[in-house]
């Protein structure tokens, strides 16, 4: 549980500092650096997704735990780009660059809060699960 608090966190944390994204190439360090980390912060909610998912089960549960969690995961992905692009075209007023970082901006903000959010109901069910035991 710990790696997925902690990835959510600051895949959170990241994926919101590029709302401070500008629109000429001089922000290029802020999207390297917080996709970089972001990503990382996604590894260990990934590590500590599959590690909940398959946790405490006989050997023989193991293959199916893994299989629903990993096609979990890929709906989401799969969902998650056009969503994401249906966001930052819909919240686009005008033309140009400064349309389309604004409509982008809108969009990041929209997976920052997502991400937050399920960070937020792993740490209410997970601490919730770990209570009952």
């Amino acid at each position: 549980m710990p790696h997925t608090i902690t990835g959510g966190i600051l895949q959170t944390v990241c994926t919101a500092a590029l709302l401070g994204l500008g629109d000429d190439r001089s922000w290029m360090w802020l999207l390297l650096i917080g996709t970089s980390a972001g990503g990382v912060g996604n590894m260990l909610v990934i590590v500590g997704f599959m590690v909940t998912a398959t946790s405490g089960l006989a050997d023989h549960e193991q293959g199916l735990a893994t299989g629903l969690a990993t096609m979990t995961q890929q709906v989401g992905i799969t969902m998650g780009t056009p969503i994401t692009s249906a966001v930052a075209t819909a919240a686009m007023t005008g033309a140009g660059a400064s349309a389309i970082l604004g409509g982008l901006k809108v969009a990041i903000a929209v997976n920052a809060a997502i991400v937050l959010l399920g960070t937020l109901t792993s740490v209410l069910f997970l601490h919730t699960r770990s209570s009952t035991r």
